[in-house]
């Protein structure tokens, strides 16, 4: 990926860390020195800047501010409209799956650069009927100890407050809990506003977990035509998308959004708007078939359920689609070329 190539809407995320990082304290004229922004370019349409660009802004804004928790504090402060239409969910979303997973598949809206992020499953439920969220995933930045660390930091605070705000906590137990891998830091204070009801430092893993019902439990029935709405908007968005995010790759990623064991050809392009002759004539034009997309996704929920979960082979067989455990142990070796022990092996 050209990371000079200008493809980040200049009024999504660029402007939402100025923003931040101007509410926190920063000069605008310093944080925006050597980025070629400038404040002629904010009131223009479609503008564009490239990750290097972006780059260069938290940067300064990392420089500008140096303290405990930035990524946090920024985080704690960065505005849902610079995400673009999906950033109003999480005042209508009916519960947190479906919030969640908007924002999986339409970010790129505002951060192309989340693409390949969004096209691998993520959460898994856990054997204490807990939904379990990793933190720990690769950035472009992972050469940049700092840069990192304010990313995972901004990252974290962003996904509580959707959690929080989108989760139900009328349901017996609300509790979000935190596992953060780094160990715990001097000043921790920061961590002390994150809306969540624990963090465990200096573990194996960084996670946020809540129960199966906070999850998916819905409430807020009468936001539900509101939610439609934006979603819809969101999808328009998502195909005027340069040639990068491809209509397979939006096909996949609703496929996993909305993912059951039934689910079928004629939902999904119900769900998209377009009729089934449509979709597949789509899909034929970029070499691809919903029925391969679809054994691709329900493959690559099985794995990581397999992998990262304490779930029995028969509940993950059950919660994928296939017809017996026996069945997913033949497909998981087709895919993998691994047995399921082995895959389980490698996680331990």
């Amino acid at each position: 990926m050209n990371f000079d190539s200008k493809l980040i809407p200049l009024h999504r995320h660029p402007l939402g860390f100025i923003e931040a990082f101007c509410t926190l304290g920063a000069n605008q004229n310093d944080l925006l020195r050597g980025t070629g922004i400038s404040p002629a370019l904010f009131d223009m349409q479609d503008v564009c800047v490239s990750y290097n660009q972006l780059h260069a802004l938290i940067g300064n804004g990392i420089r500008l501010l140096p303290r405990p928790g930035l990524g946090l504090q920024v985080g704690m402060n960065f505005d849902w409209s610079f995400w673009g239409p999906v950033g109003f969910v999480v005042h209508c979303s009916t519960n947190l799956k479906d919030a969640a997973e908007a924002f999986r598949r339409y970010m790129v809206t505002a951060q192309p650069y989340y693409t390949m992020a969004a096209s691998h499953p993520n959460s898994y439920l856990d054997a204490d009927n807990r939904i379990v969220e990793p933190l720990d995933y690769p950035t472009a930045e992972d050469g940049n100890p700092v840069m990192r660390a304010f990313i995972r930091e901004f990252r974290l605070a962003i996904s509580l407050r959707i959690w929080d705000l989108c989760g139900n906590k009328t349901v017996e137990d609300p509790s979000v809990h935190v596992r953060l891998s780094i160990p715990e830091p001097e000043d921790a204070e920061p961590y002390s506003a994150l809306p969540c009801s624990s963090i465990t430092f200096g573990c194996e893993e960084s996670t946020i977990s809540g129960q199966l019902e906070f999850v998916f439990k819905r409430f807020r029935r009468l936001r539900q035509r509101t939610f439609e709405r934006i979603v819809k908007q969101c999808e328009r968005e998502l195909s005027r998308m340069p040639s990068h995010v491809t209509f397979a790759d939006r096909v996949r990623w609703h496929i996993r959004a909305h993912f059951k064991p039934e689910i079928t050809l004629d939902q999904v392009a119900m769900q998209m708007s377009m009729t089934p002759r449509s979709m597949t004539r789509r899909l034929a034009n970029e070499n691809a078939s919903f029925r391969k997309i679809l054994h691709e996704v329900r493959m690559e929920l099985a794995s990581h359920q397999l992998r990262f979960s304490r779930l029995s082979v028969e509940d993950v067989s059950e919660l994928t689609g296939f017809s017996c455990a026996s069945s997913l142990r033949r497909a998981v070796k087709n895919w993998t070329g691994a047995t399921i022990s082995q895959i389980r092996e490698v996680a331990d």
